[in-house]
């Protein structure tokens, strides 16, 4: 009998094909479950649009009136980054065959069935696009795909290893198959998998809802074997101050494991957030470690020159200039590069080239081992995107973002060696492993948190069946007991900094909280002893504070901690650049474009549309962004309608980021003052706040006032606009204008210990008692504190 066996994971075909082969048997032929269903789909005169392109198709059939009520911009570049969203909406409901009609009856809000609408009339003319160029989409493949009877006929029987939950439309395929040929399905029921339980039910399957393992005929709709077998898990659980402290436990805990004897191939760790591997794989110094989905192409110094290009076309700030410096960049190269000249794609690629800033593939060039499986990678991506693209002509920043889009999903393999696997909880399915180590089990990350409800909120998805949150986080805490139960040695670590709590899937495993342990730093420095000893504080002995320019951050960093003042002032050792969107310093430099262009707004609606402009040009293109620029036009409505009233009352804007100079108690001061606003003869100094003012102004305890920026500016302007009324505008709080409480007493205290700093002439560079100070300050690794290894 030819006999077809389908497993979840080619890592699960592997570990079957090595225990067949030690028995005498014929083998049968084995099958990943996505190949499966794949090969049983045809598309008789259509083939799959590619990834890339589906966006320009999306892009056309979004040319329609109604689809501005959607507040989704056309711009190329910001469609982008919203069609993934689309995308994902359509194809799901294809796979749960739910249609629009279903949906629009949930009545979520007023709006609903016409946003609904607009969005199945976006669809149809995806569709009918696609049929005028010959492509199909993922989307439409269950209402217009054949049965592969081919395929079908190269088996007799197949049995199904499933892990998960079918969608409905794998559910029809399933039956189909079963319809025409002996098909058992095996799966194994947990506490957490009523969802493919009920999957099952919705076609006359019902099955054991006991903990079990089961064997099942889908033809005949009958249960023909059923083990009960409860989820027992017995596992170490250890909770570290530290996230990356982590690290070095994880190393020590597969230590203990090959100490025990399990194989190293018999190991895996798992990496709830993916963010942890390249730590990982920095300090796997002697290569243990496989990571099973390789490493990304886009962390590599090629793709981050480009990457950084793109970012500096887009804001020709200094910051991306100088990264491209850093990245052997000579800016007399991009003198030429027009970010805005129209062309096609093969010029784009050769104006790179003639500029330096890349380089043609040829597989032929390449290295060994890793350097040459990324140029063969590399090439294909190449000649991919010139024939996919030959036709149209874009600019030429639009081409480099496509071009990093499509690098973007290069992959490239681990050929290090290493016997320990390292893998998502996703890539474990239908695997078991002796021992077993997870990382990061804190609340938020296990179970992770999906993004699929963009568009649905869990209300709507019960009401049209779609899988709910609920749904997706149970199938995750599915994946870990099956993992967790066939191990004979398991790890759990967490850590308690930032607040972080235990996930509460712990207690749903039947575990408790972690002992807490010290990381052992040794597996990760050798000399660890010397780093981690308590060095002596930094004595400074000839300290001349009046030879410095001081500036309100400055001051603040000497009432803080000496330490990190001696650090950034002293030694000046270079901060981190910070990675990211910093809210604070965005919104400041968003205020200052558009006060800077016009000192008044008659109308609130013409005062949103300039700034909201102005956030689009600061904002690099991507979901994210767009996110963003909306939260905090949300966020600023407060601020806006309160400046269009000050407009109206006779306010305007006199300066902005105003530079100021002068001398208090003896030392030189220097600073740039957010905004000034005039009304005739009145005058008001304005420092704009995004956060708390606690620390900056208070009515009492002047001696605990670390922040003197408002007081400062008041002493400086003194003479230029005398009167003038310092203000902090908590520009995310309905714009509300908080006075200094007592200015008269917050300078007085300032004179007092500006005066006491320029009679300092040695100090000792102790560190602060107040550590919440520390967690976010960029010399925490310096002082041992904070989150460092």
């Amino acid at each position: 009998m030819k006999e077809l066996i389908v497993y979840p994971a080619s890592r699960a075909i592997r570990e079957r094909l090595a225990q067949m082969r030690e028995e005498d048997r014929m083998l049968p032929r084995l099958m990943r479950m996505d190949e499966f269903e794949r090969r049983l789909v045809l598309l008789p005169g259509r083939r799959m649009v590619d990834p890339l392109l589906r966006i320009f198709y999306l892009r056309e059939a979004a040319d329609f009136r109604e689809f501005s009520t959607l507040k989704m911009e056309r711009d190329l570049l910001r469609f982008f980054t919203r069609s993934e969203d689309l995308f994902r909406f359509f194809e799901e409901l294809a796979v749960e065959k739910v249609s629009p009609e279903e949906l629009a009856r949930a009545d979520a809000y007023a709006e609903f069935a016409e946003h609904i609408g607009i969005l199945e009339r976006l669809r149809e003319n995806y569709r009918r696009i696609l049929e005028r160029e010959g492509w199909s989409d993922r989307m439409f493949v269950p209402e217009s795909y054949e049965l592969n009877r081919g395929f079908l006929h190269s088996f007799e029987r197949a049995e199904i290893h499933l892990e998960g939950v079918p969608g409905r439309f794998e559910l029809e395929l399933l039956e189909r198959v079963a319809r025409e040929k002996e098909l058992h399905i095996r799966l194994r029921s947990t506490r957490f998998s009523g969802k493919v339980l009920d999957r099952f039910a919705e076609i006359g399957m019902e099955l054991p809802r006991e903990e079990g393992e089961i064997l099942f005929d889908l033809r005949e709709k009958r249960v023909l074997e059923f083990a009960p077998r409860p989820v027992e898990i017995s596992a170490r659980v250890l909770a570290l101050q530290e996230r990356y402290d982590q690290i070095a436990q994880a190393l020590g805990e597969i230590e203990e494991m090959v100490r025990a004897g399990i194989s190293p191939d018999r190991i895996a760790l798992i990496l709830p957030d993916e963010g942890m591997k390249d730590l990982f794989a920095l300090y796997d110094r002697l290569d243990n470690l496989n990571f099973a989905k390789g490493f990304d192409y886009s962390s590599r110094r090629e793709y981050r020159l480009l990457e950084t290009l793109l970012e500096f076309w887009r804001t020709r700030d200094e910051k991306s200039l100088a990264m491209l410096r850093e990245l052997g960049v000579d800016p007399e190269r991009l003198s030429g590069l027009n970010p805005s000249a129209e062309e096609g794609a093969q010029e784009f690629f050769e104006e790179l080239e003639r500029a330096g800033l890349w380089r043609r593939p040829d597989p032929a060039a390449g290295g060994k081992g890793e350097e040459d499986q990324l140029w063969e990678y590399l090439h294909e991506s190449y000649e991919r995107f010139l024939r996919l693209f030959a036709r149209r002509r874009l600019r030429r920043r639009e081409w480099l973002y496509f071009w990093l889009e499509s690098l973007r999903e290069i992959r490239i393999d681990d050929v290090r060696g290493g016997k320990v696997t390292v893998m998502g909880v996703l890539e474990t399915r239908g695997i078991r492993f002796d021992g077993v180590v997870i990382v990061d089990f804190n609340e938020g990350v296990v179970p992770a948190l999906s993004g699929k409800d963009r568009f649905l909120n869990s209300a709507v998805r019960h009401f049209a069946g779609l899988p709910t949150r609920r749904d997706r986080e149970a199938l995750q805490k599915h994946y870990y007991a099956r993992l967790l139960e066939g191990a004979r040695q398991v790890s759990i670590l967490y850590a308690l900094s930032d607040e972080r709590l235990p996930s509460r899937f712990l207690y749903e495993l039947g575990l408790d909280e972690g002992e807490r342990v010290a990381a052992p730093r040794g597996l990760l420095y050798p000399d660890v002893e010397r780093v981690e000893g308590e060095r002596p504080d930094p004595s400074v002995e000839d300290f001349d504070p009046a030879s410095m320019e001081w500036s309100a951050s400055m001051l603040r960093s000497w009432l803080e901690c000496r330490r990190k003042f001696y650090y950034r002032y002293l030694r000046r050792l270079p901060e981190k650049p910070e990675e990211g969107i910093r809210e604070g310093s965005l919104l400041h430099e968003a205020l200052r474009r558009l006060y800077a262009r016009r000192s008044s707004f008659a109308e609130e609606g013409e005062l949103r549309m300039e700034l909201e402009g102005i956030l689009e040009d600061l904002l690099p293109p991507h979901a994210e962004s767009d996110y963003l620029r909306r939260l905090w036009m949300k966020k600023l409505e407060g601020f806006l309608h309160k400046e269009i009233e000050r407009f109206q009352a006779g306010w305007r804007v006199e300066e902005v980021e105003f530079p100021v100079r002068g001398e208090i108690a003896g030392l030189r001061f220097a600073g740039r003052v957010d905004r000034i606003d005039r009304r005739g003869e009145e005058m008001e100094i304005l420092d704009y706040k995004t956060g708390s003012t606690v620390g900056a102004n208070r009515k009492k305890d002047f001696e605990k006032i670390v922040d003197f920026q408002l007081s400062i500016y008041r002493l400086l302007l003194a003479d230029r606009y005398p009167g003038a009324v310092p203000l902090f505008v908590k520009i995310l709080e309905e714009g509300e204008r908080e006075p200094l409480f007592a200015p008269e007493e917050m300078e007085a205290q300032l004179r007092e210990f500006v005066g006491e700093l320029a009679a300092t002439r040695r100090f000792v560079a102790g560190k602060t008692e107040e550590l919440q100070r520390c967690r976010y300050c960029p010399y925490r690794l310096l002082c041992g504190r904070g989150e460092y290894l």
